[in-house]
């Protein structure tokens, strides 16, 4: 994603106390467009729903933003 160029901002994000892990917060402030990913191995332990979740408190800093979800395996890189 980093080698794309195609986000202005790109890291990961824990809550205090390590809850609500982010893998990946991509942000591209131009597009108004973040993204929230999760990244295990097995891609059968990736759960959408529960990243969504995670990203709730977050999404409030991009109102404005088209928001997007996914995960990442082994498979994907």
């Amino acid at each position: 994603m980093k080698e794309e160029g195609h986000y202005s901002n790109l890291g990961t994000s824990w809550e205090r106390g390590n809850q609500n892990e982010i893998d990946i917060v991509a942000v591209n402030d131009l597009k108004k467009q973040v993204v929230f990913a999760e990244v295990k191995r097995n891609k059968d332990k990736i759960n959408l729903s529960q990243l969504k979740e995670k990203s709730k408190n977050l999404q409030n800093q991009f109102r404005d933003y088209e928001v997007k979800h996914f995960g990442l395996s082994l498979e994907d890189m």
